[in-house]
């Protein structure tokens, strides 16, 4: 079991969430107050098919991650009333994330590294299957405290391409 333990989310991070979270559905074209539901089928698509940019080279981190793993955060908080975090992995040389939790922090995501990685590696993502899996009931209850990361256990039986 990894050991993780939480710390206040510094206030110069929290403070910006809602501002990228705004641009992340900008970057969608979806209005900011679209249902979750809604927000997260085009935040899939768009991982999934990331538009091309012809003019300059595009920041996965940056222009792409960090917005959009807002706008995600943001609709868990909105669907779930999932709370943003900042844990420690301790078996990781005591590396900090910022993530979306649920409020006994059995389960979360890690919103910005999860669209990183898959924008990165052209790997086709699980963000609508894992949030259509919560809102069905159909993620196993966890541990209080495990942190235990969602994306990790949510795969596609056969991926759609």
């Amino acid at each position: 079991m990894m050991r993780i333990s939480e710390e206040p989310l510094a206030e110069s991070i929290a403070g910006n969430l809602a501002g990228a979270a705004e641009e992340g559905a900008e970057l969608l074209s979806v209005p900011i107050d679209t249902e979750p539901l809604k927000i997260i089928e085009s935040l899939n698509e768009f991982v999934a098919n990331p538009p091309k940019r012809r003019s300059k080279k595009v920041d996965n981190w940056g222009d792409r991650a960090l917005p959009l793993g807002a706008l995600w955060g943001a609709q868990m908080q909105r669907q779930f009333g999932w709370e943003w975090a900042s844990v420690i992995h301790h078996d990781h040389n005591d590396a900090k994330f910022i993530s979306v939790f649920d409020q006994t922090r059995s389960l979360g995501i890690y919103p910005f590294h999860y669209i990183f990685g898959c924008l990165e590696n052209n790997v086709y993502p699980t963000i609508l299957l894992a949030f259509n899996m919560l809102v069905a009931g159909k993620i196993p209850d966890q541990p209080a405290q495990g942190f235990m990361n969602l994306m990790d256990g949510v795969q596609h039986i056969v991926p759609p391409r």
